[in-house]
């Protein structure tokens, strides 16, 4: 089962790599090849934590949420449209550049990669600012045995 903690711990990772992508995609640092290829590995890696997170969230916490109350259900549809949005996003820019990992570095492949990264960070955000202190509060994907937090 979900839990809150393990929905925060991925996004931890997924912070941690887009943290190191940022870092490292920049036309310098990829002209070597040691770099190129570290990179490379990450980025596919990137991808595929993404797809497995938000098929997560998909699975096993949006239905959860929209059999709750008004004030975590309005919250749910808010969150999955934006993942609508977000889902679209990554999916055409997963198809363009990452389909087979095999992509070649351009400007217009950097940008692209910086602002899906931006994107996946934009939502971290809103996920740990506005929908995980309403499950706190809710009880909701805690850990079993852990306390509810009173509002």
């Amino acid at each position: 089962m979900t839990t809150i903690a393990h929905l925060r711990e991925t996004h931890a990772e997924l912070q941690e790599m887009i943290g190191d992508l940022q870092t490292g995609l920049t036309k310098e640092n990829l002209s070597i090849r040691a770099n190129a290829k570290a990179m490379h590995k990450l980025l596919c890696d990137l991808a595929l934590k993404v797809r497995e997170h938000l098929g997560e969230e998909d699975k096993e916490m949006y239905p959860q949420l929209l059999k709750q109350g008004n004030s975590l259900k309005h919250t749910a549809w808010n969150f999955i449209a934006g993942e609508s949005e977000l889902r679209k996003e990554f999916e055409a820019y997963y198809k363009k550049w990452l389909k087979d990992c095999d992509y070649q570095v351009s400007d217009v492949f950097l940008k692209e990669t910086h602002d899906i990264m931006k994107a996946i960070l934009g939502r971290i955000e809103r996920e740990e600012k506005v929908l995980f202190p309403q499950l706190e509060k809710s009880g909701l994907f805690a850990e079993p045995g852990a306390k509810q937090v009173k509002a």
